[in-house]
């Protein structure tokens, strides 16, 4: 059983401006950027190669816990509201 996944993806192009200020911390400001979320916890842009990563805990993120076991009718359910929650915190197109 897996229980954390990373994703990476480009290019991307978020409205970073969208983000609440203070949920960005800049590493190298205007090239690599830390995003705070509360339901994804691990979150960077890489500005320059138009990159994002996340990481996230597959039952943490549907069910607010560890505890659950997966089931594999989880897995299209986790991918679409993690597809929903980046387009909705980043305004993606």
């Amino acid at each position: 059983m897996f229980d954390t996944i990373v994703m990476k993806t480009c290019p991307v192009y978020p409205n970073l401006e969208s983000v609440a200020a203070e949920k960005i911390a800049y590493l190298d400001k205007g090239i690599t950027y830390k995003i705070k979320d509360s339901q994804i916890p691990f979150i960077k842009y890489y500005d320059n190669s138009r990159t994002l990563v996340l990481q996230v805990s597959i039952p943490k993120f549907l069910y607010g816990n560890n505890v659950n076991l997966l089931q594999e009718k989880d897995i299209p359910l986790f991918f679409q509201r993690l597809h929903e929650r980046c387009m909705s915190y980043f305004k993606l197109k």
